[in-house]
């Protein structure tokens, strides 16, 4: 069984496991493998504790568990962190181990975010997605359109990434 909830503090642990195993395998090749090997578990989860902490202005962060309970994809999303007059929300991490990839978690909590936003009176969803990350064909499935490129320094790469926009965030209810 598959389960969608808010995340909690107590998260904090099992949400920075994701997040460091699945940089790991989904960026290998792409970011810097410095930069890879220099993530720490204990550094992910003081940050989202921090983070956690302090989810308030319209911040939503969800985990999915397994059968089992254990946490095995998490999203963050909230107001959009940069101007664009067609969008006011934002998914600003989501990710699911490989192990659990097409197994609808990443799709749930998708729809649950968008849900929430939506219900907070938010109108369109922005995301942006490396270009060379094997996944972001997902956002396309899901309805989302490149509306945006732009290439940044990241760990001493220069990186080119894709925004994905929906103009109206789409309600599962």
């Amino acid at each position: 069984m598959l389960t969608i909830r808010p995340a909690t503090i107590d998260d904090a642990a099992a949400i920075a496991q994701v997040h460091v195993d699945t940089w790991r395998s989904t960026y290998a090749g792409i970011i810097p493998q410095h930069y890879l090997d220099s993530l720490t578990i204990q550094n992910r989860t003081l940050s989202w504790v921090r983070l956690l902490e302090r989810s308030t202005g319209g911040l939503c962060t969800l985990v999915s568990e397994d059968h089992d309970g254990r946490v095995v994809g998490f999203i963050a999303a909230g107001p959009l962190r940069h101007r664009d007059p067609r969008f006011q929300a934002e998914i600003s991490s989501l990710y699911v181990l490989r192990s659990h990839q097409h197994g609808s978690h990443g799709r749930r909590l998708f729809m649950a975010a968008a849900n929430r936003l939506s219900e907070r009176g938010y109108r369109g969803l922005f995301v942006w997605v490396l270009a060379d990350n094997p996944a972001r064909t997902f956002y396309e499935i899901l309805g989302g359109e490149e509306v945006a490129e732009t290439t940044r320094a990241f760990a001493g790469k220069m990186l080119t990434e894709i925004g994905y926009g929906w103009t109206e965030i789409p309600n599962y209810s």
